[in-house]
């Protein structure tokens, strides 16, 4: 196994199929997550310098369950608001102690910082809109859980896919398996990189995407992108593209629902994320399994 988790493509698909099932272990009977002191003398640093809920909590809940002393670096509080680079800030952290780095940052450094400090160990947590490799792993497992196996399965995904670091590391895990079909579909606006995909094919017409399908990923859409940069009415959007129960009906009656949060009601309507078929809620508890996983093997590697 890499040094680093960077990228989902930085694991082999028995890489991938190994850490889901190690994941398993950090689950009891109950559903609870076990407590293991596998690593008290590790010292991990949580670095977000956007902001962050889910990603950011579950990765410090994953690091306390193994015993970790966990860093909770605020930016706001931080020399980088005297224009320190982040690089400085991370080089100082390791001289500090720190041996993992979980890493979340609107550019393109990650790979800069592993380069640079070869020693520490580096865990992307988002990147800009290219790459979240632990989300990738959640949204494998949570399927797996649910459909036993990701082979033969007709996978859609709605939403912003332009700005969107899920879809991309999606995409690079879902292309180790061999599964029915992937179909991308959103407004033409903000599905530009995916009409002609290597991988998959677009379908504009959401009902159409959505025939058959066995697992819908609806991606956040942010209210701001409809002011500034599209020339959209929401509620003509949601009228094509927000996934509603009448829309559902065209899915596989056992389809699952997925988001990777934070939900916002444009992508999905309330009805439909409080329904049988939602398993939002389910992935949200699967990113401190995963996350304890990936922790526990990039510490041991």
């Amino acid at each position: 196994m890499a040094k680093n988790l960077l990228s989902i493509n930085d694991l082999s698909k028995d890489e991938i199929i190994d850490l889901i099932e190690f994941s398993n272990n950090f689950i009891d009977d109950e559903g609870n997550f076990r407590k293991e002191d596998l690593f008290p003398d590790k010292t991990i640093a949580n670095v977000f310098c956007e902001p962050s809920t889910r990603t950011k909590s579950s990765f410090a809940i994953a690091a306390n369950n193994l015993g970790c002393s966990v860093i909770d670096f605020n930016i706001d509080n931080s020399s980088i608001q005297k224009g320190e680079s982040i690089l400085e800030t991370v080089d100082a952290l390791h001289l500090m102690g720190v041996d993992l780095c979980v890493l979340r940052h609107p550019e393109s450094v990650i790979k800069d910082l592993a380069d640079y400090l070869p020693s520490m160990t580096f865990i992307n947590a988002g990147e800009g809109s290219i790459s979240h490799p632990t989300q990738a792993l959640i949204d494998l497992k949570t399927i797996i859980d649910h459909k036993n196996s990701l082979d033969g399965l007709k996978i859609v995904i709605v939403g912003d896919l332009d700005h969107s670091r899920v879809t991309s590391s999606f995409l690079e895990g879902i292309s180790n398996f061999d599964i029915d079909s992937l179909i991308f579909s959103g407004h033409p606006e903000m599905c530009t990189k995916y009409q002609n995909p290597k991988f998959g094919s677009y379908e504009p017409d959401m009902q159409k995407a959505l025939q058959d399908a066995d697992v819908v990923m609806t991606l956040r859409i942010q209210y701001e992108r409809f002011d500034q940069d599209l020339n959209l009415d929401l509620d003509t959007y949601k009228s094509s593209y927000q996934l509603s129960s009448e829309k559902l009906e065209f899915a596989k009656g056992d389809a699952i629902i997925m988001h990777p949060g934070p939900v916002n009601y444009v992508e999905i309507t309330e009805a439909v994320y409080d329904s049988e078929n939602s398993v939002i809620r389910q992935q949200v508890a699967n990113g401190v399994a995963i996350r304890m996983a990936v922790l526990s093997r990039f510490l041991s590697s």
